[in-house]
């Protein structure tokens, strides 16, 4: 059975890929999860935890990495953990290249001494692209133009992967998806939080009502790292997205009127809102692509993803 190790297992993505690839049964799998001084919380998993062979470490600790991955020995590694909070990196700058970047080399080189080691698979970000004057949906060999040290950190991985692609024929994808909602506990993030807040007919803020997103739902993002694990297509950057060109401001119209809900909507931060100096005012990706090499292609529609979260929140809350 193949050995598949997953970084970020706890995480919105890495426990939604874990779940899949755990009702598949096809797999051996093992997941890495953050030690911290205060806690460690397994309950995004607590469901299947006994699938799994959980190892704690810590990214910039290269000792126990190394360690950790001669003893699981994977032929396949997610890499979807690390430090993805936007805002945060503009006061956390230096925390995020050591999280995501040194972090990243540290797998790399103990994926380097794992003798039947097939592929590493690595989860870039739209936010790569950065700062564009087109206002069409980007494709992979865009200039790339990063506007936070979060940006930074993943496109100075992206280049430290080719670049041990051609020093010693490390074998990699490079996903570069867009964003993601359907969250199932964190509500920090645009999607849930509009629709966590007109549930309860709370103001909804918007920082940057006229900012254009890419927006996919979670299902579509999780199916992606699957097929590119399934895939014998190696050493390829793939975007991952529906091509949606949608404005924070219409997103938010569009849940309120699926809700019905009578919260005002605010064009700017709320007042407790953590500094973000700049904010990209276009973000969208061309999938064509994955598409034609892949065979991937986005399932759900933004109604229809909107749908399901709102169906899930309304439950829970």
């Amino acid at each position: 059975m193949e050995r598949v190790f997953i970084t970020g297992v706890t995480g919105f993505i890495g426990s939604e890929i874990a779940r899949k690839l755990i009702e598949e049964n096809n797999y051996e799998l093992s997941g890495l999860v953050r030690t911290t001084a205060n806690k460690i919380s397994l309950k995004p998993i607590q469901d299947i935890t006994d699938n799994i062979n959980i190892r704690f470490g810590n990214f910039t600790d290269p000792l126990t990495i190394r360690k950790i991955i001669k003893d699981v020995s994977p032929n396949y590694i997610i890499h979807v953990g690390g430090r993805t909070e936007v805002r945060e990196s503009f006061d956390q700058s230096q925390e995020y290249q050591e999280t995501n970047y040194l972090g990243t080399i540290n797998l790399i080189q103990a994926a380097k001494e794992v003798s039947d080691f097939r592929k590493f698979i690595f989860a870039s970000t739209m936010e790569t692209y950065g700062w564009q004057t087109q206002r069409t949906p980007f494709k992979e060999n865009l200039k790339q133009n990063p506007a936070s040290p979060y940006a930074v950190s993943k496109l100075a991985c992206e280049e430290y992967i080719r670049m041990e692609n051609k020093v010693s024929g490390f074998p990699f994808i490079i996903s570069r998806a867009c964003n993601t909602y359907g969250r199932k506990d964190n509500i920090g993030f645009v999607t849930e939080y509009i629709i966590t807040s007109m549930l309860k007919n709370k103001p909804v803020y918007l920082g940057t009502p006229n900012a254009v997103r890419d927006m996919m739902y979670v299902e579509d993002h999780v199916n992606a790292y699957i097929t590119s694990l399934k895939s014998n297509v190696v050493n390829e950057v793939f975007n991952f997205g529906t091509g949606s060109m949608t404005s924070m401001i219409e997103l938010a119209e569009k849940i309120k009127k699926m809700i019905n809900s009578e919260s005002k909507i605010i064009p700017h931060w709320p007042p407790d809102y953590p500094y973000r100096p700049v904010s990209e005012e276009f973000l969208s990706l061309d999938s064509a692509k994955a598409k034609e090499i892949l065979g991937w292609q986005p399932k759900y529609s933004l109604d229809e993803g909107l749908k399901r979260t709102i169906s899930h929140w309304k439950e829970k809350t």
